[in-house]
């Protein structure tokens, strides 16, 4: 089975600050972002890099800087680029459609938005019936309603676990 590494929405505009707060513990997740990614690499693993797609003046504007993917991640020319308008990156694209075209078959996540864009795009795919996983520790959101980025992701873990998403630590895939 061919298994892809899909980061999302890793965007210079969640960790710059410049258009909104920057992503809390931004760094480690690059950091731990990158080790999958020379990881799936390594092992012959195709990447999907999805970027959200927002209006003008917004810090994901297709326009402005803050669109393009985080350049600590730097992305490697071939590896597949899907760009999404709605959090679940089935919605309105062609994801299912490469994902059938380049022969993938299961799928391992990681990126922002935790209790957004990753949730619902591996609770998607796990509906149509990908085998997904996600990493733990491979994603992170804003803090949220009084609770903290951490509380936040700790409750799209366990959402995502409910909803029959496999859920694994990075080191495990490292």
């Amino acid at each position: 089975m061919t298994r892809a590494l899909m980061l999302i929405d890793l965007q210079l505009g969640a960790f710059d600050g410049l258009q909104c707060d920057a992503m809390p513990d931004g760094d480690p997740l690059i950091a731990t972002c990158k080790k999958l990614l020379a990881t799936a690499r390594l092992r012959g693993d195709p990447v999907i890099w999805v970027q959200h797609s927002e209006g003008p003046g917004t810090p994901m504007d297709r326009k402005g800087p803050g669109f393009a993917i985080d350049p600590r991640l730097d992305p490697k020319a071939g590896e597949l680029h899907l760009i999404k308008t709605e959090p679940n990156a089935f919605a309105g694209t062609s994801l299912q459609a490469m994902l059938k075209k380049h022969k993938i078959e299961t799928l391992l996540i990681a990126g922002l938005q935790s209790e957004l864009c990753v949730q619902a795009t591996a609770e998607a795919a796990q509906a149509l019936g990908i085998p997904t996983t996600v990493v733990r520790d491979g994603h992170n959101t804003w803090p949220h309603a009084g609770h903290s980025a951490t509380e936040v992701r700790k409750r799209a873990n366990e959402a995502m676990e409910d909803a029959g998403v496999n859920m694994m630590w990075a080191k495990d895939y490292i």
